[in-house]
Parts: structure tokens; C-alpha cells; sequence
């Protein structure tokens, strides 16, 4: 390993860190059917960054090393009087969602922001599979071949995530609100994503903090297509088979930061894609 995920800047809460024990012990009867057989915790959203309100939910995932065809889903549950959704997957189902882009990302992708997890010697593979999806997509399309500083790098990872689903630009904006989180979770960020492209290979140093991107450029639409179908389509079947899905996504997306918002954040982001400097 090319990069020490201990060693990392971190944006999540000592407080809610301190907390994982017991909230796996209290999630423990909503998945008492699942083996026990590499089982691994990841919380991510705001309250692991310390950011939630009063009546904020939960996110988390539970991987397991199942072989018994236990299919992804979703799961209801509660944790000190708050809701929670848990989505119960392999191991091998998140390293398909990164590597072929299964589930259009609907796993890997949530590792892109900070997580905090149970298993703290297998955090590098989270930050591996976001990478591994957003990679090649966050330096196709005309960016070129670099070099590029570990900020472009970031930004172009965040553009493509956005190019895929324009939602999320509502949670780039929530950030953009807190300049001092946004500063955390952004160097959080920066190194857990660029170690993992350096640790598989994807980048190699050009010198001066520079980085050269290794991987082939891919047909950024035709990626497109493919991963937004699949996303949309596991979406519906996670949600009870609702057809109205999408529109969901996107009313919840508009609650929670307006179009304008969400544009002056985007802003931001290609203003750092094309400085090189932090958002």
C-alpha cells in the first residue's frame, strides 16, 4: 500500500467514531440473519461528520463474505430514537459496482464522501472502490493528459460524479455553506482518493505535487448511459419497485440545497478543477 489510511487527514466526528461500537450492537437484531463471515460496518452521510440535525437518519452499509446469493437490499432500523437505512451487500458486490459499474455506482459511489466503518484496516478498500469507479471518468472528456495537482485530481472525481447525477451537486453545496467542514471533508478527501488511485496504480508522481493519470480514457456518454440506467433501475427496486424513484432523488436534492446553490457549488469545483488549488 502506497498510502496509510490511518495517517490521513479525517472529517469524522471523534464523537460519533467513539459511538461506532454501540451502534453496531444496536443495529445487531436487524441483521441477525446475515453471517457473521467478514462482516464490515460503513457509516457515512452527515452525522459521521458531525454535521446532523434533530431528526437527521442514519446511512450505513453492511458488507459480508456471503456466497449463499443473498442479493443486495435495503433495510429499515432505528438507533437512538433516529431512523436508519442499512444496505446489506458482499463484498464482491462492492468490488463489481467499482470495477464493472454494476449497480451504476449505487455502492460505490457512497464511499466517495467520508465514511467511517468497524473494520479500520479494510478502510483503504472503500476509498479503492470509489476511486476505481470515478477515475478514469474524472480525467476523460478533454481534460487531457495532465499532470495534474491532487486537487484537480479531486475536483475532476467530483465533476464526473456530478455529470453522472446532477444531484449531487446539492450536497456539495450543503458543504459549501460550512466553509470550515467543507475545508475538512475536502482534504479528507483529497488524500483518501488520490492514495487510492496511487495504490492501484492509476497515478504516478510527475514531480513538483504533480500527478500523471496511467488509465485509457473512456466514452464518457456511453459510460454515462449505462451506469444511469443501472442506478436508477437498483434505486426503484431498493425503494419498494416505486417507478417514481427518480423524482425522489431529485425532490429530495432540491430540498436540500435550491438550483442556485447547487450551481454557484459547482462553481467552485471547476474553478479548483482548473487552478489546482483546493475548493
Amino acid at each position: 500500500m502506497l498510502h496509510d489510511m490511518h495517517d490521513a487527514p479525517t472529517a469524522i466526528s471523534p464523537e460519533f467514531a467513539n459511538q461506532v461500537p454501540d451502534i453496531v450492537a444496536a443495529l445487531s437484531d436487524a441483521v441477525d440473519d446475515v453471517p457473521l463471515a467478514g462482516r464490515q460496518w460503513v457509516f457515512y452521510g452527515s452525522l459521521p461528520l458531525g454535521a446532523g440535525r434533530e431528526g437527521s437518519d442514519l446511512d450505513a452499509m453492511l458488507l459480508h463474505d456471503t456466497a449463499l446469493g443473498l442479493a443486495p437490499h435495503r433495510r429499515d432500523a432505528t438507533w437512538d430514537g433516529r431512523p436508519v437505512t442499512v444496505y446489506v451487500l458482499s463484498h464482491q458486490d462492492l468490488a463489481d459496482d467499482a470495477r464493472e459499474r454494476r449497480f451504476g455506482g449505487y455502492f460505490a459511489l457512497k464511499l466517495f464522501s467520508p465514511s467511517c466503518t468497524d473494520v479500520p484496516d479494510r478502510a483503504g478498500a472503500l476509498a479503492e472502490a470509489a476511486a476505481r469507479f470515478l477515475g478514469t471518468l474524472g480525467t476523460s472528456g478533454g481534460f487531457g493528459v495532465g499532470p495534474w495537482t491532487a486537487d484537480q485530481l479531486l475536483a475532476r472525481a467530483y465533476l464526473a460524479f456530478v455529470d453522472l447525477y446532477p444531484g449531487f451537486g446539492s450536497y456539495i453545496a450543503r458543504l459549501a455553506r460550512e466553509p470550515g467542514l467543507m475545508g475538512l471533508v475536502w482534504a479528507h478527501q483529497r488524500a483518501e482518493y488520490v492514495g487510492a488511485l496511487r495504490s492501484m496504480g492509476r497515478i504516478t508522481s510527475a514531480g513538483d505535487d504533480l500527478w500523471r493519470h496511467d488509465g485509457q480514457e473512456e466514452p464518457v456518454d456511453e459510460v454515462r448511459d449505462r451506469c444511469t440506467a443501472r442506478f436508477w433501475a437498483f434505486g426503484a427496486v431498493c425503494h419498494g419497485a416505486d417507478a417514481g424513484f427518480p423524482d425522489l432523488y431529485y425532490a429530495k436534492a432540491d430540498a436540500r440545497a435550491s438550483r442556485t446553490e447547487q450551481d454557484a457549488a459547482l462553481g467552485l469545483l471547476h474553478g479548483a478543477a482548473a487552478a489546482g488549488m483546493s475548493c
